[in-house]
């Protein structure tokens, strides 16, 4: 198992209880509470599910019940490793992401609070600390979208720590879709679609890119973010090729030249990749642009 590098801040992503959300917890002076808060919580036994564990590969499943270890969802989220490795061109980890599964929505709530208390409402969260890899999830109707999208952030994060803000909610989007669903996230397809309609969005990796804070992002960031992740693993092999190369480089350096020099040096001029992307999407959701 490769060492981990040590973050500058413990990172936190969640599900909003209405639509997909994270955070970021810095190490400020203003915050400095925050990183002993998230590591207290990941070490800490109290609280947490501990009635059943189930390890299913790199994943080790804590449960306040009992889960079988073919269960379905878990032998799904197994399986996505393999996807998700397979489609970012990333190597296989073999460093724990550790789920904690709380059996009710109220347990749950109890322990965000007691343990995160400024955390925002989430139905799921996933934490990096610099020694672990964590999620923690309600039982609930909608827990195998959550688990698939915060599973994603362990298995990405397990080999590329430092993958920028954008991109890693974009790919954990991206993901999250059932599997059959090979990557199209009809919500975000209607979103934009409608913005399209409106005349009131066009795609801009820069503005993605410029995005540090995750309270920063909005709606049509996660959406814009999966779509610009759909586009290139979903319409031609050179630009799948660009964004595997990319991430390989970013777990290499993560100063390394942002993806949006690299389209418009390889694949583009400059406004032509943000074109393709808005033609993308309006064949998606169906929508007919002017000529």
């Amino acid at each position: 198992m490769e060492k981990r590098p040590i973050p500058a801040a413990v990172w936190a992503c969640g599900a909003l209880m209405t639509a997909g959300g994270c955070a970021h917890l810095a190490t400020t002076p203003l915050a400095a509470s925050a990183p002993a808060v998230a590591a207290s919580m990941v070490a800490a036994a109290d609280g947490l599910p501990d009635r059943s564990e189930v390890t299913a590969g790199q994943l080790v499943i804590h449960a306040d019940f009992p889960i079988a270890g073919q269960h379905r969802l878990v032998r799904e989220l197994d399986g996505l490793r393999t996807d998700v490795s397979q489609e970012l061109g990333l190597p296989v980890s073999d460093e724990p992401v550790h789920l904690y599964l709380f059996e009710s929505t109220e347990r749950y709530d109890a322990f965000v609070a007691r343990r995160f208390p400024s955390f925002p409402a989430r139905r799921a969260f996933f934490v990096e600390t610099d020694t672990t890899l964590s999620v923690f999830a309600a039982w609930q109707d909608r827990i195998a979208e959550d688990l698939r999208h915060e599973t994603t952030h362990g298995y990405v994060h397990a080999v590329v720590p430092a993958v920028p803000l954008w991109l890693d909610e974009g790919i954990a989007e991206f993901f999250e879709t059932p599997r059959s669903d090979n990557g199209l996230h009809r919500g975000h397809v209607a979103h934009l679609a409608g913005r399209l309609l409106e005349g009131t969005w066009r795609p801009d990796l820069d503005r993605l890119e410029s995005l540090t804070a995750a309270g920063e992002m909005s709606q049509d960031h996660y959406a814009e973010a999966w779509c610009w992740v759909h586009w290139l693993l979903r319409t031609t092999p050179e630009r799948r090729t660009l964004l595997q190369d990319y991430l390989a480089d970013v777990r290499r350096d993560p100063q390394c030249r942002p993806l949006s020099a690299r389209i418009r040096h390889e694949l583009s001029q400059s406004g032509v990749a943000a074109d393709d992307v808005k033609r993308h999407l309006a064949a998606l959701g169906g929508v007919a642009l002017e000529r």
